[in-house]
């Protein structure tokens, strides 16, 4: 189930790929900024972009190899 504003996405390939910086305008203050994957974070404003709106699809919590384990 996704909600509003979000696509829907295949599941993650569990191959590994090399992240793409990537620059884009803030949406809310005009500044420049860079993330990777077309995944973004201003440090002027704090404005994020969602997700979905990546380039790549997201790795599942089971193949994060820093996730804490039970």
């Amino acid at each position: 189930m996704t909600s509003r504003g979000e696509p829907d996405r295949e599941p993650a390939a569990a191959e590994p790929t090399t992240p793409e910086i990537t620059t884009t305008m803030c949406s809310a203050c005009g500044s420049q900024v860079s993330g990777l994957n077309g995944r973004y974070a201003c440090g002027v404003c704090g404005w994020v972009n969602n997700w979905a709106e990546g380039h790549t699809a997201l790795p599942s919590a089971e193949a994060d190899v820093d996730a804490p384990k039970p």
